[in-house]
């Protein structure tokens, strides 16, 4: 208390002068009224400045000046304004005392979109580094670059050169080096590319119509030459001309293609013969002979060469980069058949088509037809290649309807002349008048009761759909909790099958035959011989069927995360010579699904956890996360630890599975069992060319050589070079 006492009289005697509450300020606030009187009582003639040198004068300073023209298209009146351009910026350079003139450089016939396919101006950038010139005089900012962030990115880049380059656009009467120059340039910029983006908007909206209207682009083609016409309405149209030493080309191609020669063979035989490409000469003037395997692939693929066009197979997503994506859908595709002459057949084409789909899946040698039972017991089963992609689950689901009396259509299907542009597909969307439909999975109502009167069933009792619903509520646990030593299974995974050991001692034999029906959705494997196109080898090893099981996943609607098991059923036929041969049936929706291991693939990262730092007093700036006080962190934790525990758990313990409500019969043993073994049938037919015939075009193709490219597609070519021209008019580049 005395101590109290004495502080309390010391103030009282010693009064302090600060203003009142200056005694509650914090530290930093103590700081910064500290600086303030410093610099009040602080005498500024203490402090001498130094001048910096005066710059020389920039209207005696001389200026090295290049000029850059673009124009977007190769036409003969853009060609015409390029010249005029690069005459008068020379002209205009050297009339002025304090300039030198640099060179022009050229871009002619590319966008202004995009400056990484401009050569011209990417020359220009590299010589502004190299400190070749001080500034650059274009026409407009539009000339100079269409993309905002290209055309600010680089002139601040050349300003921050040293020296720096600046640039002067005339239309806008802009030069970069001027301080206020900054904002008016990112307007313009900005305004430049919004009118390019309208103009690609407009160019969008004109193809479309012109495509919808019958009005295709017809680009020069190797077998074709593009040749300009009176049509019947007193004007011109330009159309694709067979070029017959070209067409014989094209013929010996799909021929050698068509009986079992690849596509590499073929690209290395036209080479040997030196036969020109078609495609532009190359950079030191010589004509390309050089074919490749791809190169021969790309050409067989195109549809023109059947005469039909396909429009808008790919398309641009981005204005600015130009890059084009596969169209999936995204935009409309317009699709005309008989166009234009053809060169071969639609049905050759179509083979070619899917010939070449195998190959991607291992496929060696001919055309594979489809083959179908539809006789017998086993109505409907289709007889499988492990490697064949030419047909689409749909086709196969449809061809088993019509065998099994389903669908009431025609069982021969004219796989000849069906479309099939897109890659070897057919169009999605598009209703042709062959007949050729995306057929459902699912039976219709009227299906489902010729199903029933098939089976001889009452559709009305409900049995099967009772039995579906209560069989839904079953949970099939994972096949490795229990022994499957001797339990005959067949294991399939997104590129490979494989049947167990003891599926091999149930059939005894070399070769097997697997037989699919799409509808039933079963799988029968049953002895053949090893003549048989489609004969699977029953040797024990794993198999790569990568198109067998994509069309398996596809039919099934199995995830492609999931491997998938299905157990067998035996089946002992008496034959009528008193001999037994076994057949294994698979019920493929007795599945057991498992997902497919992925190190690390369930793992739920921990949230990451914010540093803590230290807050100071005069921070004015506060975040509140927008679920803040809306759950407490400790449930959000829980929950994300159950839902990382329940995926653990239904991988371990597989998916609902025998979900088979859609078998159309019971396996009738009481036929005869000659019936089980009755073979597939072909379709449609191999498609092989005659020897002589492909002997025939070699001869012509040898004795008459297709000519090289003329000279029109050689000045299209420097159409597009880089013109770079120096003081005494030579091309520097």
């Amino acid at each position: 208390m005395d101590d109290i006492r004495r502080n309390a009289e010391k103030r009282a005697a010693n009064p302090s002068t600060a203003p009142a509450g200056t005694a509650f300020e914090t530290e930093r606030q103590k700081q910064k009224a500290a600086l303030v009187r410093q610099l009040d009582e602080f005498d500024p003639s203490r402090v001498r400045k130094i001048s910096a040198y005066s710059e020389t004068s920039e209207t005696n300073k001389e200026f090295r000046v290049a000029a850059y023209c673009r124009v977007s298209t190769d036409d003969i009146d853009q060609a015409i304004s390029i010249s005029l351009q690069m005459k008068q910026y020379k002209e205009k350079i050297q009339s002025n005392p304090n300039c030198k003139y640099a060179g022009t450089y050229v871009d002619n016939g590319f966008s202004g979109t995009n400056t990484a396919h401009r050569p011209g101006f990417l020359k220009l950038i590299e010589d502004a580094r190299a400190g070749k010139f001080d500034m650059i005089i274009t026409k407009a900012v539009s000339r100079f670059a269409r993309n905002l962030l290209d055309c600010i990115g680089y002139i601040e880049e050349l300003k921050s050169l040293d020296p720096p380059v600046r640039v002067f656009f005339e239309q806008e009467n802009l030069d970069t080096g001027l301080q206020t120059s900054g904002i008016i340039l990112f307007v313009l910029a900005m305004v430049a590319e919004e009118e390019s983006h309208m103009k690609s908007e407009a160019m969008l909206l004109s193809l479309e119509w012109r495509f919808s209207r019958g009005r295709f682009m017809t680009p020069a083609l190797f077998g074709y030459d593009k040749v300009e016409i009176k049509d019947e309405y007193g004007g011109k149209r330009k159309i694709l001309q067979i070029n017959q030493p070209q067409a014989q080309v094209v013929k010996w191609m799909y021929a050698t293609l068509l009986n079992g020669g690849t596509t590499d063979e073929i690209a290395e035989r036209l080479t040997e013969l030196q036969i020109p490409t078609g495609g532009r000469r190359r950079i030191d003037g010589a004509v390309n002979t050089q074919w490749t395997g791809t190169g021969v692939a790309s050409l067989m693929r195109n549809e023109r060469y059947c005469g039909d066009v396909l429009a808008r197979k790919t398309y641009t997503p981005n204005f600015k980069d130009h890059k084009s994506k596969k169209n999936k859908g995204k935009k409309n595709k317009y699709f005309q058949p008989d166009h234009h002459d053809a060169i071969v057949t639609r049905a050759i084409w179509n083979a070619a088509q899917r010939i070449l789909n195998s190959r991607r899946y291992g496929h060696e040698g001919e055309y594979l037809p489809m083959r179908v039972i539809d006789r017998g017991v086993l109505t409907g089963f289709i007889s499988m290649n492990r490697s064949w992609a030419g047909f689409e689950a749909d086709d196969y689901f449809r061809v088993s309807q019509i065998a099994m009396g389903i669908l009431d259509d025609n069982l021969e299907p004219d796989l000849e002349n069906e479309y099939i542009p897109d890659g070897g597909h057919r169009l999605g969307g598009m209703i042709d008048d062959h007949g050729i439909s995306r057929i459902a999975r699912e039976l219709t109502e009227a299906e489902q009761q010729i199903k029933d009167e098939l089976e001889g069933k009452d559709s009305e009792n409900g049995s099967l759909d009772e039995q579906a619903q209560m069989i839904k509520t079953y949970q099939v646990v994972s096949g490795d909790m229990f022994s499957k030593v001797f339990e005959p299974i067949f294991y399939i995974k997104k590129q490979m099958i494989h049947f167990n050991h003891t599926c091999r001692k149930k059939l005894d034999v070399e070769y097997i035959e697997i037989l699919f029906n799409p509808v039933e959705r079963m799988i029968i494997v049953r002895a053949c011989d090893k003549t048989n196109p489609n004969a699977f080898p029953w040797d024990g090893k794993s198999k790569g069927a990568s198109s067998l099981c994509r069309l398996i996943y596809e039919s099934m609607g199995w995830d492609k995360e999931y491997n998938y098991s299905v157990p067998c059923q035996e089946l002992p036929i008496m034959l009528s010579d008193n001999t037994i041969k076994k057949i294994l049936v698979f019920d493929l929706d007795n599945y057991i699904g498992k997902a497919i291991h992925k190190k690390g693939e369930i793992i739920i990262p921990n949230k990451p956890q914010l540093e803590e730092t230290e807050i100071s007093d005069d921070t004015k700036s506060f975040y509140f996360p927008p679920d803040a006080g809306d759950e407490p962190q400790e449930l959000v934790e829980l929950a994300e630890q159950v839902q990382k525990e329940l995926e653990l758990k239904k991988r371990i313990f597989g998916t609902p599975a025998f979900k088979h409500s859609s078998a159309f019969r019971n396996i009738d043993t009481e036929c005869s069992g000659e019936e089980w073994f009755f073979p597939a049938r072909p379709i449609d037919k191999d498609h092989k060319v005659a020897g002589d015939i492909i002997d025939s075009l070699m001869t012509s193709i040898i004795q008459n050589p297709p000519e090289p490219p003329g000279s029109k597609n050689e000045n299209d070519q420097s159409d597009k070079t880089v013109i770079i021209i120096s003081e005494n008019d030579t091309e520097v580049d």
